[in-house]
C-alpha cells in the first residue's frame, strides 16, 4: 500500500492566526511609545512588517492612534511651575545641609 499525506487548505474563512509572541512584542513596542520610550530602529522595522501582515495588531495601531490622537486634542498638556527649578535647589540645599 503506498503512503498518502493529506495536505489540508485552509477555507477562506480559517484563516492562520499569529503567534502570540509576536503580537506581544507588538504590544510591548506600544507600550514602551506610549510612555515615551524611544523605539529601536529593530523594533520600528518589526512593528511596521508585523502590521501588515497582522490585521488585528494593524487595527490595534489605529485603534491606539486614534486614541492617542483623542488624548492629544482634548487633554492638555500642564507645563512645569516656573517656581520648579527653584523648589528643588532649595530642598537639595536643604538635605545637603
Amino acid at each position: 500500500m503506498e503512503k498518502t499525506s493529506t495536505t489540508q487548505i485552509p477555507s477562506p474563512t480559517q484563516q492562520a492566526s499569529p503567534p502570540a509572541a509576536d503580537c506581544e512584542r507588538v504590544n510591548t513596542i506600544l507600550d514602551q511609545l506610549v510612555v515615551g520610550q524611544q523605539p529601536t530602529v529593530e523594533d520600528e522595522e518589526y512593528i511596521v512588517d508585523h502590521a501588515d501582515d497582522c490585521s488585528p495588531c494593524f487595527d490595534s495601531i489605529e485603534k491606539q492612534r486614534a486614541f492617542i490622537g483623542f488624548l492629544m486634542s482634548h487633554v492638555g498638556r500642564k507645563g512645569a511651575p516656573n517656581s520648579l527649578p527653584n523648589t528643588i535647589l532649595s530642598r537639595l540645599q536643604t538635605e545637603m545641609a
